[in-house]
């Protein structure tokens, strides 16, 4: 840290320079006064020489206020040192000194100068109304006017034709004086800084040095000269406009303001109240200095002096007024201006809301999808990786929204550093996450293998330790691509698959994948309309008795044709579930087969079986709809076999067993389809509401042929254990002599496949049926 002491030994900056200046060229001029001519001549040359450096330097800065007045400053201070100079080495070298008219003549271009240029440099800093102004030029104009008739023109009058050049040269700096005068208020009673007092300074002392050289004209030109008075206020002024030349912010001397303009302020009123009182006066100051007191003039002079007082005191409080009013106003702009700041946060923050997820801070699908819209408008290449969290409903219904909402947000951290700046990362709602990618769309497959092993990383919540999997789909749009929305919609299409192919895998959009929408779609509407043309049909494939060979139900089958082509069930069943239309259907299928199986049951004492998806079960009125379709029917309850996959039995609520129960307690018997192919149906069959096992007919393929004994061996385990629990058994996809006569060794009374019947249509159903009353007869 250094001394303070070694600051003294530092060159002076820009900021200091000029006060230095100022206190040194103070004690020059004084030292001046006090040297012999010749020596004062010296000391006075040198800081009138460093002023005309500094104004000229000041002009090289290019000021932004006013650099005419400062080239007329510049040539006022040359003008004096030129005038000054002359007489001085006139005075020294050939003893001449000039007369007070040489003198006055040649400091009068000094003065006038000077006046102009102060007056430039001291203008208002703002722009006022044209109003504003004339008022005040016409005020300034007047009290000269005044001055001038009073001091100057009523002598000059009065005085013989001998000094009227003297008079008429005392005229002339009546007038400059006036202006340098005003130059002294508008330095020392407004706001402008340390330049324009500094300013008002040296029009002070250039005027009191004038002002003391009338005083003592009697003595001629020697105030003027080295070792006058007014000499030394002279050099005085020019010290002090070399100071503030040096100031920093000389440059900004006589710059206009074209910003609001401000109130009369207090200095101001207070000069146009001397000058409204002074005004009438000045007659009668000139009478007692000339030619004595004018009884008639004072009075009337007094009475207007009082009545310009009062008027000027009224203006004062009107001005108070409107300064208080003024400040009222600009508390209630304040006011307003907090309100509109309040009003814009507001709406920013309802912006905000409005396109932004409120758990998660990031955009919702509004957002995103206006960004999508501005992606596909540019007709650049872009890419949309669309997430979906795997399992987390069933983490919901385990633990709670609450936890859920927690790693939502845990989720959405971890994908935020994964993104750019340029990207989009939204939540569209529920566990999907999508970013939108525009500058680099070729790194989707990139991201989503950093988003799956972000989610993969154990979730701590709560002191719960969950791992969790995602499902991907990702979309790639060339140039002018498609609508947001189908852009969209083959993302979504693309996280399906990806979900059904097993989850926890990315898939990718491509044509394949597009075909096959659009084939299920065509497949889905195509439902819909079978359901009222009639292209959906029940086929009907025999149960027969192992033991006798007789038919002994049926087991009713939905097909479908399409445009005169058959459509396979596997293809249009899960389409139904998946479109929610299997309840229609089952319900279709079902009545259907009901009133086509009366007749059959009522000849021959047939079932029917009816196939019963696990989307029927999960439905409240599933009951109701079956008892339905009884009652319309006519087919009694023993008659109806309902049959559930043994898979779609386990995974059932324990309402959807409830269900079955209800069914079974009104006579309907219960069937396990595929049995053989779960992995715990042993474990809960004894718990399960069930009459009939039906053996899948790739166990039946897979054991009945084989030549050794122990392929029979998991048959008959069956058989077995459907006898031990009293239940009946029906072996599917029988298809050789040598399967069925195995399986009625075993004791399985019941079978169906092709060997026996391929599914037929109601009428061979019927014909069947009657070939076997005729031959019973």
């Amino acid at each position: 840290m250094p001394r303070p002491w070694t600051n003294a030994l530092r060159p002076p900056t820009r900021h200091n320079r000029w006060w230095r200046f100022l206190v040194v060229g103070v004690l020059v001029v004084c030292a001046a006064q006090l040297a012999p001519p010749g020596v004062a001549l010296a000391l006075w040359s040198l800081p009138q020489a460093l002023g005309l450096v500094a104004t000229v330097a000041m002009l090289w800065r290019r000021p932004a206020g006013s650099p005419l007045g400062w080239w007329l400053l510049l040539s006022a201070r040359a003008a004096g040192l030129a005038a000054v100079g002359y007489w001085a080495w006139q005075g020294l070298v050939n003893g001449v000194p000039p007369t007070s008219t040489q003198m006055g003549l040649s400091l009068a271009a000094q003065y006038a100068l000077f006046a102009f240029a102060g007056l430039l440099l001291t203008r208002r800093r703002r722009a006022g109304s044209t109003a504003e102004n004339g008022v005040e030029a016409g005020a300034v104009v007047l009290f000269l006017s005044m001055l001038a008739w009073s001091f100057v023109v009523r002598p000059y009058l009065a005085e013989p034709s001998g000094r009227q050049v003297d008079t008429g040269v005392a005229a002339v700096y009546a007038l400059i004086d006036l202006a340098i005068l005003a130059v002294v208020l508008r330095g020392l009673g407004r706001r402008g800084g340390a330049p324009q007092r500094l300013l008002g300074g040296a029009a002070a002392a250039l005027l009191a040095g004038h002002l003391v050289y009338a005083a003592t004209s009697g003595q001629g030109a020697a105030a003027f000269l080295p070792g006058g008075v007014a000499f030394l206020l002279t050099q005085v002024a020019g010290v002090l406009l070399t100071a503030a030349a040096l100031h920093p912010r000389a440059a900004e001397l006589g710059r206009l303001d074209t910003g609001e303009t401000r109130l009369i302020n207090r200095p101001v009123l207070i000069a146009y109240l001397v000058t409204a009182v002074l005004s009438p006066l000045l007659p009668v100051l000139a009478g007692l200095t000339l030619d004595g007191a004018d009884a008639e003039l004072l009075v009337p002079s007094l009475i207007s002096a009082a009545l310009c007082g009062l008027l000027m005191s009224r203006i004062w409080l009107l001005v108070r007024i409107a300064q208080h009013r003024a400040r009222r106003l600009d508390t209630q702009a304040d006011e307003l201006r907090a309100a509109l700041h309040r009003q814009q946060a507001l709406q920013h923050q309802l912006t905000h809301r409005a396109t932004h997820d409120t758990l998660t801070g990031l955009a919702n699908r509004d957002l995103f999808l206006e960004r999508l819209d501005v992606a596909a408008a540019s007709g650049e290449p872009h890419g949309v990786v669309l997430c979906g969290l795997d399992g987390f409903k069933e983490i919901n219904d385990a633990h709670g929204h609450g936890l859920g909402d927690r790693i939502l947000t845990e989720i959405a951290a971890r994908l935020r550093v994964l993104v750019d700046a340029t990207d989009t990362l939204a939540r569209l709602g529920g566990d999907e996450f999508a970013v939108l990618l525009t500058r680099d769309p070729g790194r989707a497959g990139e991201l989503a293998r950093s988003v799956g092993e972000a989610v993969a990383r154990p979730v701590v919540v709560a002191g719960h330790r969950l791992h969790l999997t995602v499902s991907i789909g990702i979309v790639e749009t060339e140039r002018h691509s498609p609508s947001p929305t189908v852009t969209l919609a083959n993302a979504d299409l693309a996280l399906t698959a990806a979900k059904q192919a097993g989850r926890d895998r990315a898939v990718r959009c491509d044509d394949a994948l597009r075909s096959a929408h659009r084939e299920r779609t065509e497949i889905a509407d195509g439902l819909r309309r079978a359901l009222h043309d009639g292209s959906l049909y029940l086929h009907y494939q025999p149960v027969v008795d192992t033991a006798t060979g007789e038919m002994a139900g049926v087991e009713a089958l939905m097909r479908w044709d399409r445009d005169g082509q058959a459509v396979p069930p596997a293809t249009f069943i899960p389409m139904a579930e998946a479109t929610g239309m299997i309840d229609a259907l089952g319900r279709h299928a079902l009545l259907t087969a009901c009133r086509q199986a009366l007749d059959w049951h009522l000849r021959s004492g047939l079932h029917l079986a009816v196939n019963v998806s696990v989307h029927q079960l999960r439905s409240p009125d599933f009951v109701e709809s079956v008892l339905s379709a009884l009652a319309e029917s006519g087919l009694p309850a023993p008659a109806l076999v309902l049959e559930i996959t043994e898979s779609a039995l386990i995974d059932t609520a324990e309402s959807a067993i409830a269900q079955l129960r209800t069914l079974r307690a009104h006579g309907i018997r219960i069937a396990i389809d595929d049995f053989g192919t779960g992995y715990s149906s042993l474990a809960y069959l004894h718990t399960l509401p069930v009459d009939i096992l039906k053996i899948d007919r790739s166990f039946i393929m897979r054991h009945t042929d084989s030549p050794r004994a122990e392929g029979t061996a998991v048959t008959r385990a069956i058989v077995d254990l459907a006898g031990s629990l009293r239940l009946a058994t029906v072996a599917e996809g029988v298809e050789t002599g040598a399967q069925a006569e195995l399986l009625r060794r075993l004791g399985c009374s019941l079978a169906q496949g092709y060997h026996f019947s391929r599914p037929v249509p109601p009428e061979r159903i019927a014909e069947l049926l009657e070939r076997r009353a005729a031959l019973a007869a």
